[in-house]
């Protein structure tokens, strides 16, 4: 569906400068590389165009769309915060703000079109589980402290965060996991975009093994993987820049 949709936005730019009756030098040189990407677009959706590839298509589509989303919310946050914007900054941000709810009707439009989750995975993970309980009382009670709260809040809290980390290793022991070796290090906070980039990037990194470890993965589908991976990348490294 990505591929579709980048063909026909190509397709739309090359008829608009085609109508041009004089265009200038750079028109001209604008409008060559439109149709060389217009070719390229084209040769990359006919390749993909298979059944062995659609679910793995339709399912970057949809983490795409997940990260675009992600990112156009954070720099509409980020534009939001500005006390005395300029006129500049202002049309930019509408700007965005409309790029933001044509985003967000893609990202829905693909979710209701994903296939539903069965029972079985949807069953929670019991360590997973106990992992994010911990981290959500480890974050209860930071926030109690910075706030201030009162010792009766802060010893229910601290209890809580105590019963939390016992069920923790009780999950692990059930799992026949060893506990991962604790070490400490100063983060720094991530933003939604970068957390979303890194996720697109582990996904993509991930499915690309697992189809080089198949024999019978077919080439196209292969060059898939590899394309959304490095794009992945490259979106990682470009976000990670600004």
């Amino acid at each position: 569906k990505k591929a579709k949709i980048d063909a026909a936005m190509l397709r739309a730019q090359v008829r608009k400068l085609e109508k041009l009756e004089a265009p200038s030098p750079e028109q001209q040189s604008e409008l060559q590389q439109l149709r060389n990407q217009l070719e390229t677009a084209e040769k990359l959706l006919a390749s993909l165009d298979t059944p062995a590839t659609k679910a793995t298509i339709d399912d970057g589509a949809l983490k795409k769309a997940k990260i675009d989303a992600a990112m156009l919310r954070a720099q509409v946050r980020k534009l939001d915060k500005l006390e005395a914007p300029s006129a500049e900054q202002q049309s930019e941000l509408q700007q965005l703000r409309n790029q933001l709810e044509t985003a967000e009707k893609l990202l829905a439009s693909l979710e209701a079109q994903a296939p539903a989750k069965t029972a079985e995975t949807e069953t929670p993970d019991p360590l997973k589980k106990a992992k994010i309980e911990l981290a959500m009382k480890r974050a209860e009670l930071k926030k109690a402290e910075k706030a201030g709260g009162d010792d009766a809040t802060l010893t229910r809290l601290r209890e809580a965060l105590a019963a939390a980390e016992q069920a923790l290793h009780q999950a692990e022991a059930a799992s026949n996991k060893p506990p991962p070796e604790l070490v400490r290090t100063d983060k720094r906070p991530v933003d939604d975009a970068t957390r979303a980039l890194k996720t697109e990037v582990a996904f993509a990194r991930a499915d690309l093994r697992k189809l080089e470890r198949d024999e019978s993965s077919p080439a196209d589908t292969l060059e898939a993987a590899r394309q959304r991976l490095a794009d992945a990348e490259r979106q990682l490294q470009e976000h990670a820049g600004n």
